[in-house]
């Protein structure tokens, strides 16, 4: 592999993975396309190669040792694909969180752990052109996909190649990077429920050196369930409404006028307010009707009845208004030594801000209301040297982050209560692999991570104005994380390995804010070890990839709160241990030279082994949203001209539900499948696309607490239409 090939990787900036099986995306980014589709030996065409930006060690997905799930170019500029979270309707064994409140769920493991909250560090790290997004800067932020090039999502613990140490997986968007030559893409699209998105985009080259590219887009869409009782508050509209936006600039300097070194400067800004999808029903308050009718006032005037044995039916807590704007900068450099070694430096911040006050905040009147704030900054540096001259390969590198995360919180029920808490956490680490080719056909892998943490804690907490808790706490720890492998290439087009690595996620120590008692929580380690197969058939027509892996938990993190109706009681403990394993199979294949064909299964099985909290045990559940099957099936037709026609099958089994402090059967959530299909026709530079998505209707919950209760809608329905140009 040439030091081309391994600048690819690096200039994506992004962050790689440690598992074991690829999956194959539909198409190339245009950049790295061939100017022709490639042939088989009869003539017919044959499938593009895939160009991966994770994964620091190679250039083509099918050369990687990852289990990366990749969404292209293509696929990204289809209005059923408006947002990185819709790509997971294309991916085994990749869901959505239960809520808003949540991240994304990789194998069975939320990106925030096992019960979401924000506390502690995340299992799974997003990167967005190489910079490492904040918590709430995940579930809330640049979340459209237009003039994207590619969105991979790696499955598993990564740790030895760069970024920060992540023990569920890694997720990169890139978007469309400046090139030498004018071009730009205009979008419109309308939906149901008024749903409305235009992007523009626009680049050129400033001189033989400095190119740049600037993109916008705006999307806005009306919440299609109901809330009569807040109709009278003045935060109804930004309640109500799905609305985000981003701007973005890219410039691109070539100091010495040729890709020998490449300096990327990148600066983005969004907004991000998605609307709530959480419904009550006559189980959970006798003011509320059925699922049927969507009522979304949960809260407020529908109080759920079990309140009363608190003692709390009066008191209106209504919702929070949660908008998120989130700045991020990035300064990517790469500079080739000599062919055969490339460094490389990534630096980057990102700054994320959401606002948290009650829908009835601001209205005349209103004095038991909710305000507060979430502040978190992350600043990261990366360097890193790939050397490669067969038959040996070498990543090494050093990797340094300091996080700043602030939060306040005033709210006015029974008592005035304020809350203040301050976070710093700093990580540094010194990462590395080698793969050696040390017989024909084999190679043998080994890597490694040594990884410091820091962490200090404060929390205020008042209540009618008498302070009664002011405490600190502090975290630290030294670990190494191990991995090593070995690979078989048993045929020019078959490969095989086994690899044995560890995930970690750093311990801690906080104050619980209701009453200032401090806590400490241990590291959470998982031990995984990964088979996998990728290979080519039918003359190169077919691509393969299927991977088993093995898990092994040991003290996961949870969050409990001692008094469930009480966030300000909220802690970190472990629990015991857990074992996760299963199956993933992806399926390309180019039919003919205007069909192709895909698909994946996913199959996964989770359990508590031992986990009790208080008196509730939950030792033998499955993991809240660990469906043991997913599968996917889709095709793509037609040319770069006439008419055209794509779908997507995804079928989701049935899950446990969310985990809750007293709740010690979560209820199970029936199985569904979502449909999405897109027809059009494309012109030299325009695309006009009639498009659907879940076009049956299919209603299906992402969390219960109970029939008939309390839940969270799935996406539902939306038939649109969606005009693009591109030149």
């Amino acid at each position: 592999m040439s030091v081309d090939k391994i600048r690819t990787s690096a200039l994506a900036g992004g962050i790689s993975i440690l598992a074991l099986s690829a999956a194959w995306a539909q198409d190339v980014p245009e950049t790295e396309a061939p100017e022709e589709a490639p042939l088989a030996e009869d003539g017919s065409v044959l499938l593009d190669p895939i160009v991966i930006y994770g994964d620091r060690t190679t250039r083509l997905a099918e050369q990687s040792l990852a289990s990366v799930a990749i969404v292209g170019e293509k696929a990204l500029e289809t209005p059923t694909v408006s947002t990185w979270r819709d790509a997971f309707r294309r991916m085994a064994n990749v869901q959505n969180g239960d809520w808003t409140e949540s991240g994304v769920l990789i194998r069975g493991v939320n990106s925030e752990g096992q019960t979401p909250g924000g506390l502690g560090a995340p299992l799974v790290s997003f990167y967005i052109d190489g910079v490492q997004q904040t918590v709430e800067g995940t579930r809330r932020g640049a979340r459209g996909t237009f003039d994207a090039q590619q969105f991979e999502v790696f499955r598993g613990p990564q740790s030895t190649l760069s970024g920060r140490a992540a023990l569920a997986g890694a997720m990169y968007l890139r978007t469309r990077d400046p090139d030498f030559s004018r071009s730009g893409a205009a979008q419109v699209t309308y939906g149901e429920n008024n749903h409305r998105q235009v992007g523009l985009a626009f680049g050129d080259a400033l001189n033989d050196r400095i190119a740049y590219r600037i993109s916008g887009e705006w999307s806005d869409k009306d919440n299609d369930l109901h809330y009569p009782s807040y109709e009278r508050f003045d935060r109804y509209e930004d309640f109500v409404d799905d609305e985000y936006w981003t701007a973005r600039g890219k410039l691109l300097w070539l100091p010495t006028g040729g890709d020998a070194t490449r300096v990327l400067l990148s600066f983005g800004r969004s907004f991000d307010s998605p609307a709530s999808n959480d419904i009550a029903g006559p189980n959970w308050s006798s003011n509320a009707p059925s699922f049927s009718k969507r009522r979304g006032d949960v809260w407020g005037t529908i109080m759920p009845d079990y309140y009363r044995t608190f003692g709390l039916t009066e008191i209106p807590a209504y919702q929070d208004v949660r908008e998120t704007t989130v700045d991020n900068v990035g300064l990517e450099i790469t500079h080739e030594i000599n062919p055969a070694l490339l460094f490389s430096s990534m630096t980057g911040y990102s700054h994320s801000v959401t606002d948290r006050n009650s829908i009835n905040a601001g209205t005349p009147g209103e004095v038991l209301i909710t305000k507060g704030e979430f502040d978190q900054e992350l600043a990261s540096q990366e360097f890193r040297l790939n050397y490669e001259t067969e038959p040996l390969r070498a990543v090494g590198g050093y990797y340094v982050s300091q996080e700043d995360q602030n939060s306040w919180r005033d709210q006015q029920l029974l008592s005035y209560t304020q809350s203040r808490n301050k976070s710093d956490i700093f990580n540094q680490a010194v990462f590395g692999e080698i793969s050696y080719e040390f017989a024909p056909r084999w190679r043998v892998i080994g890597g490694g991570r040594v990884d410091y943490i820091r962490q200090d804690n404060s929390a205020i907490y008042r209540n009618d104005g008498v302070k009664t808790s002011d405490t600190s706490s502090n975290y630290s720890d030294t670990v190494f994380i191990p991995k090593v492998g070995i690979e078989y290439a048993f045929l020019d087009n078959q490969t095989v390995a086994l690899v044995y690595q560890e995930g970690y996620r750093p311990g801690g120590s906080g104050v619980r804010a209701s009453d200032g008692a401090e806590f400490d929580y241990d590291p959470e380690w998982a031990k995984s070890l990964e088979l996998a197969w990728r290979g080519r058939a039918l003359q190169d027509k077919l691509r393969i990839a299927a991977n088993f892996f093995y898990q092994d938990w040991k003290n996961q993190q949870v969050e409990v709160w001692a008094n469930p109706l009480d966030s300000s009681s909220s802690y970190i403990a472990n629990v015991g241990k857990s074992t996760s394993y299963g199956a993933e199979l992806e399926l390309a294949y180019q039919a003919t030279a205007r069909l192709e064909l895909y698909g994946s299964l996913g199959l996964l099985k989770t359990e508590f082994d031992e986990f009790q909290i208080g008196q509730t045990d939950f030792s033998g559940l499955p993991f809240p949203g660990a469906p043991e099957h997913t599968a996917v099936l889709g095709y793509v037709w037609g040319a770069d001209t006439g008419f055209f026609t794509t779908g997507n099958l995804k079928y989701v089994g049935s899950f446990m539900s969310r985990l809750e402090s007293g709740l010690a059967r979560p209820m199970m959530l029936d199985a569904y499948t979502t449909v999405d299909l897109t027809a059009g026709y494309a012109w030299d530079r325009g695309r006009l696309t009639l498009y659907g998505t879940n076009i049956f209707d299919k209603q299906y919950f992402t969390y219960e607490y109970g029939p008939d209760a309390y839940a969270t809608l799935g996406d539902r329905r939306e038939i649109g239409v969606q005009l693009s140009y591109a030149f």
